[in-house]
């Protein structure tokens, strides 16, 4: 009886949240800022059209090597993904890596379609000295990569751990509480990916308990790619 009131206060709650906070919910980013532990990495802080202020990690190529525009997932900071740069850095790609609004010092709040605008914003940086550009996302990244490989940007694409659309995320992980139908961020890579025919890799484990491989495969059978 406890046990069972318990679930229903805890399913109430999550449901009130998501409904009242729905920016708090899908985008828990992490503000702390601190500078790039890596001396090849430069910091630039690029303002956006609305007055916001993003901060941008980036490293040049070594000559004939491609530039990676990363596009981190909703945890954690730039600096916990420092290790991963600097083995970029080590095999001589180049380096774009951008700080979402709220996170990592950047300013602003996130939603999809500020995401989206900011992300190609950027993607001029990575762009700008006619260099090939590799996409990588990470999980909400990946949303962001596909829609930029959907717009002509970029040469590859990888994406790690790939969610279908938002709403099927979280219904995902909270199968009780049917809150998919009233989350009004789509993030639908499921239909974008189909236009998306640039050579793709796609990185997913079994074991993943917050987006469900099998998310990760409809992705890849949905892509245009043939590479």
């Amino acid at each position: 009886m406890i046990d069972g009131l318990a679930i229903a206060l805890t399913t109430s709650y999550i449901a009130w949240f998501f409904k009242n906070h729905e920016t708090r919910a899908l985008y828990p980013f992490d503000s702390a800022y601190s500078r790039p532990a890596d001396p090849r990495i430069l910091e630039d802080r690029i303002a956006t059209a609305d007055g916001e202020t993003l901060v941008v990690w980036r490293a040049e190529a070594q000559d004939g090597m491609p530039t990676v525009l990363y596009l981190p997932g909703n945890a954690g900071t730039l600096s916990d993904r420092i290790d991963r740069f600097g083995d970029f850095l080590d095999a001589g790609y180049g380096l774009v890596a951008t700080a979402y609004r709220g996170s990592s010092g950047s300013t602003g709040q996130p939603d999809e379609t500020k995401l989206t605008a900011d992300a190609h914003q950027i993607a001029t940086l990575a762009r700008a000295e006619g260099q090939t550009v590799v996409l990588y996302g990470e999980s909400l990244g990946a949303a962001l990569a596909i829609k930029l490989a959907a717009d002509g940007i970029g040469e590859a694409v990888v994406l790690e751990a790939p969610f279908t659309t938002l709403p099927d995320l979280v219904d995902a992980q909270y199968p009780q509480e049917n809150l998919g139908a009233d989350i009004a961020q789509e993030w639908d890579s499921r239909t974008t990916i189909s236009s998306v025919d640039l050579p793709l890799l796609i990185l997913h484990g079994r074991e993943d308990r917050i987006v469900p491989q099998a998310m990760g495969r409809e992705i890849f059978e949905a892509a245009a790619s043939t590479k």
